[in-house]
């Protein structure tokens, strides 16, 4: 096994390593701005006024972003001031870090997997599950929280002695400092060692000691962060739960709105499989440590009125043993039936399956995708600096992190631009793939497109499509469809100054 699993891991991390390089962009603004402009705000480069309101109502951790400037502050000393690169190391190191607690939790849950059939399957399945290279090197509280528990979880399961579970105790409850909803995977964890484990009381209340420790810890992060003696958790409790300001802002969704949220997104396949799995687990292997810790995180988000894919993140590494788990046929519980379903992981709906999460994987690891964060444009405005940008749609502000000194982005009526021309060169951006309207005597040079065919002279194909996907998107509003934009920068100046 051992062989087999270094064989995983070391595929696992030439993807994450790939991924790391090429995801310079966020899945949700609030991996960007809840953690990376808050670190920017003590590196004095985010002002307080464009941190999100979340800062001032003091309510997020602070831990995650203390501990990326502690990395951050002396690469910036030797000289790493490029923050694109900065963010980049901060990415790598998180990958690196989700990584090695896999390890662990593969190490520490081989053994509680019965059947050499099963435990290889465990360990070789590992590199196809395509989503994780991807959600590792996340700079995300799910990411963060994810690594923390594995690893407490992975030293909760050795030797049971008030050393080793006090040390689960602090990782759990970094866990918790790090996304406030994983802590109730700790009191799942803590519910197992004090009811099936038979954990002698002072290893518990090791355990707890621990989870206290990290709540100390917590606590100095939080005033460093916020400058004063608060305690964030019980203000997000107020906040998100009591008056429900994020179901009033977000939405509000149903009970089973995870049965077609966590599916709808490229890795459908092997999520299904998971889901499944995961209720297989809970009914079959009920007594198994990650039933009792994944349990209670999953009820409890059915619960919460508004619910997100990404809310169930810090699942991702647990999840990697929920087949396993539940559809092992050594189980007592419907043997039979699950001793069919095991022989279809050789079918070739098994591998279509496979087939899918691994494409997926190798895209993701090469394209920064995202919901709407044209990091692309603003990685280009950063390195470039052109000073002030002109819009005749909605300005491109970029990110206080990544905002270039001098930087200006302004709206611009169509009338203006001729006299703008007559002073110089414009810099105009649209939000297609081609020039706007121009004055007759004016012509556009095409510097910057997030569409990646516009450097090829097929920039028009892409505004095709934009026009045939709003109507789609119009037609189907059910769908909630996101708006599409590629940002396309122009140097628009007069056709008698133009170079050739």
């Amino acid at each position: 096994m051992d062989r087999d699993l270094r064989c995983s891991l070391l595929i696992l991390t030439g993807v994450t390593i790939v991924t790391a390089w090429f995801s310079n962009t966020f899945y949700f603004p609030d991996e960007h701005y809840q953690v990376l402009e808050f670190m920017g705000f003590k590196l004095g480069i985010t002002p307080a006024s464009e941190l999100p309101w979340e800062f001032a109502a003091r309510i997020r951790p602070w831990f995650q972003p203390l501990v990326y400037s502690l990395i951050a502050r002396p690469l910036r000393a030797l000289g790493m001031t490029d923050m694109f690169t900065v963010v980049f190391v901060l990415r790598l190191l998180t990958g690196l870090f989700s990584l090695a607690a896999l390890a662990a939790f593969a190490r520490a849950v081989l053994p509680t997997i019965e059947g050499q059939d099963e435990r290889r399957a465990f360990v070789r399945y590992l590199p196809l599950f395509g989503f994780l290279p991807y959600l590792f090197v996340r700079t995300s509280s799910e990411t963060f929280s994810a690594a923390f528990f594995a690893l407490g979880l992975s030293v909760a399961l050795g030797a049971k002695t008030a050393s080793r579970l006090a040390l689960a105790g602090l990782l759990c409850g970094l866990a918790f400092e790090s996304r406030y909803q994983s802590g109730l995977m700790g009191l799942g964890l803590f519910a197992w060692l004090a009811v099936l484990a038979r954990a002698r009381i002072a290893v518990l209340a090791a355990f707890l000691g621990g989870g206290l420790v990290a709540l100390a810890i917590g606590a100095v992060a939080d005033h460093w962060g916020y400058g004063a003696w608060v305690f964030p958790p019980l203000g997000y409790v107020d906040v998100n739960l009591v008056q429900g300001v994020a179901a009033h802002q977000f939405g509000r969704e149903p009970v089973f709105a995870y049965l077609y949220l966590l599916p709808a997104q490229i890795f459908f396949a092997i999520t299904l499989v998971l889901m499944v799995g995961m209720a297989a687990m809970w009914l079959r292997n009920a007594r198994h440590v990650v039933t009792w810790a994944s349990l209670p995180f999953v009820l409890a988000h059915l619960f919460i009125a508004h619910k997100e894919a990404r809310f169930l993140f810090p699942l991702a590494t647990l999840a990697t043993a929920f087949p396993v788990l539940g559809f092992s046929p050594r189980l007592p519980r419907w043997r039979p039936t699950f001793e069919r379903l095991w022989s279809w992981r050789k079918t070739m709906a098994a591998k279509a399956v496979t087939a899918i999460s691994v494409m997926a994987m190798i895209y993701f690891a090469l394209y920064p995708f995202g919901v709407r964060p044209h990091m692309p444009m603003a990685e280009y405005l950063y390195r470039h600096g052109p000073g002030t940008v002109y819009s005749l749609g909605k300005p491109f502000q970029s990110y206080p992190l990544y905002r270039p000194a001098g930087f200006r982005s302004e709206k611009l009526d169509a009338a203006q631009l001729p006299s703008l021309l007559d002073d110089g060169p414009v810099y105009l951006m649209s939000d297609k793939p081609v020039p706007p309207p121009l004055p007759p005597d004016a012509g556009a040079t095409l510097l910057y497109s997030e569409f990646p065919l516009a450097r090829f002279g097929y920039g028009a194909a892409g505004a095709d499509y934009i026009a045939g996907y709003t109507v789609f998107a119009a037609r189907h509003s059910f769908l909630k469809l996101l708006p599409l934009y590629w940002y396309t920068l122009y140097r628009v100046e007069r056709s008698a100054t133009i170079r050739s």
